[in-house]
């Protein structure tokens, strides 16, 4: 068997977003009414999805590898199986979606398995003042190739609880407070050390103005604690201003950014205080057409101990386009510069010089020949280069998929 080199794996960093589109294109479907069902607007609607996936460079690996002969590319298919539900109670409202997946590969058939998800929403209202959210998201499956580049399965495992709510205590005013804690498992011994359990609170507070816009002052306290790898554990505190603009009619900016300082309690050599900040705009150009555009400098997450984060710079460009009634068109160019800032924290590991640069391009088509049944065909081809040459790869791939909705 060829040895290849294991990566350590990470939260799904901002260039993963192509995938979300094509499973959120999938997702966005009218919800249809179970009859009988005597609340106006509640929905409980069992589904199914299936899909052809092919990739050229599954695992990842540098040109070197590929042309060597080694297999790294696989054709797989994927099904599903699931309940949406939207309920509405009073002035309450329940939302929840949950499924089970079972993944078979051609080739590399050891990476075949099932999984499972749920996500779940109370949005919850009391008085005319407060209001806020209690949920649920939870995901296992297996571990994406772009953290994990190995021939060994890995199952990994995310679950985020969270609770927030808002006074607004003045027409114009109101005040924010949440928490969320975040769980990262995976069932390999060798992936323990990236285990980890993230605690963020937030507080702040927005001033809502009479035209519907919205600017506040947001304050962050993180606890990263790595049970397996406590060199990792940290605190971080963030600063950072937001707001949501309607230009126009058709135009939306939402904007936040500001400072974040991270310290770890075992090696304050590793410490920073960077900026960080996202822009995001939309544009409804025609009644068919919109476009989105993203911005971002960021404080991105690594578990490299010759580096104590990566600064993330990013632009992305998205569109879709309703050609017909039935037919729809989206597309995504996203480019990502990332910058790992080297701090050695053990002896004999030199401080990482690691300079990546991250492109996607992704075209899809959607067909909803009924409202139940919509299929979906998309393309896309990546390029990771990078001054590690271990890391470098490029890649392409199609997917076609549907869904049923009953």
């Amino acid at each position: 068997m060829m040895k290849l080199k294991l990566g350590i794996s990470r939260p799904a960093p901002a260039y993963l977003v192509p995938l979300a589109l094509f499973a959120g294109a999938l997702t966005c479907v009218p919800a249809l009414a179970i009859e009988g069902d005597t609340v106006k607007g509640d929905t409980f609607t069992p589904y199914v999805t299936y899909g052809v996936y092919y990739d050229a460079n599954l695992l990842r690996q540098p040109d070197a590898v590929k042309q060597s002969g080694a297999a790294v590319s696989d054709r797989w298919t994927r099904a599903a199986a699931g309940l949406r539900i939207d309920k509405e109670l009073g002035r309450q409202r329940l939302t929840a979606d949950l499924s089970a997946n079972h993944s078979s590969y051609d080739h590399f058939d050891q990476f075949n398995s099932d999984g499972k998800d749920l996500l779940a929403n109370w949005k919850w209202v009391a008085g005319n003042q407060f209001s806020g959210n209690v949920g649920t998201n939870y995901s296992e499956g297996l571990t994406p190739f772009d953290d994990y580049r190995s021939v060994e399965r890995s199952i990994r495992t995310q679950q985020k609880n969270y609770v927030d709510g808002s006074w607004r205590f003045h027409p114009s005013w109101q005040l924010n407070a949440g928490h969320t804690r975040y769980d990262l498992q995976y069932d390999l011994p060798a992936q323990r050390p990236s285990e980890r359990k993230l605690d963020m609170t937030d507080v702040g507070v927005d001033y809502l103005a009479p035209s519907g816009n919205k600017v506040g002052v947001v304050l962050r306290h993180i606890d990263g604690d790595y049970e397996y790898a406590s060199i990792n554990s940290y605190t971080q505190n963030e600063v950072k201003a937001k707001v949501d603009w309607q230009l126009t009619g058709k135009t939306m900016v939402q904007f936040l950014g500001g400072w974040a300082k991270r310290e770890y309690a075992s090696n304050p050599q590793r410490d920073s205080t960077v900026p960080s900040a996202r822009v995001t705009a939309y544009w409804k150009a025609t009644g068919k057409t919109a476009f989105s555009l993203g911005v971002w400098r960021e404080l991105g997450a690594t578990d490299d101990l010759a580096a104590n984060y990566a600064r993330n710079q990013g632009v992305s460009l998205g569109s879709t386009w309703d050609a017909t009634r039935k037919i729809s068109v989206d597309g995504l160019i996203l480019t990502e510069k990332r910058d790992y800032n080297g701090v050695a924290v053990i002896d004999g590991i030199a401080p990482s010089q690691r300079d990546d640069r991250y492109r996607n391009v992704m075209l899809g088509v959607t067909y909803k020949p009924t409202t139940h049944f919509r299929i979906r065909a998309a393309a896309y081809k990546s390029t990771l280069d990078s001054n590690v040459a271990s890391a470098a790869y490029k890649t392409n791939g199609v997917q076609l998929t549907t869904r049923y909705e009953f």
